[in-house]
């Protein structure tokens, strides 16, 4: 197992969440993990996407650069994180997920992500 599935591993751990995906800035899947159904070429996609986006938000408002990305739907939230300057950390929670341990174990992580990316 490569060591970037390894960090996807063990946040795949948290209880409730359903994918953990490393997404280059171009929208393509680096490494992802599902213990779900999850179309994670899909996400990767509208995900960078977005980031992009908000990225753009930030710069047009001097709001400095971003931090994260937090998209709360009915069903559960996507993070979206910095893996470095070319990729992107992604966490899929179901609706019964700790948000706030998502958060942190993303922290955690994306450093180590960005390293192997």
């Amino acid at each position: 197992m490569s060591q970037i599935k390894d960090v996807l591993a063990e946040l795949a751990k948290v209880e409730g969440v359903l994918a953990v995906l490393v997404v280059g800035r171009d929208g393509f899947v680096i490494e992802g993990i599902s213990t779900e159904d999850v179309d994670l070429e899909g996400v990767a996609a509208i995900v960078a996407s977005n980031m992009a986006a908000a990225e753009a938000m930030g710069t047009e408002m001097v709001r400095g650069m971003i931090r994260g990305l937090l998209m709360e739907f009915e069903e559960g939230p996507v993070a979206v994180g910095p893996a470095g300057p070319d990729a992107l950390l992604v966490v899929v929670g179901n609706a019964r997920c700790n948000l706030g341990r998502i958060r942190l174990e993303m922290k955690r992580n994306s450093q180590l992500a960005a390293a192997l990316v």
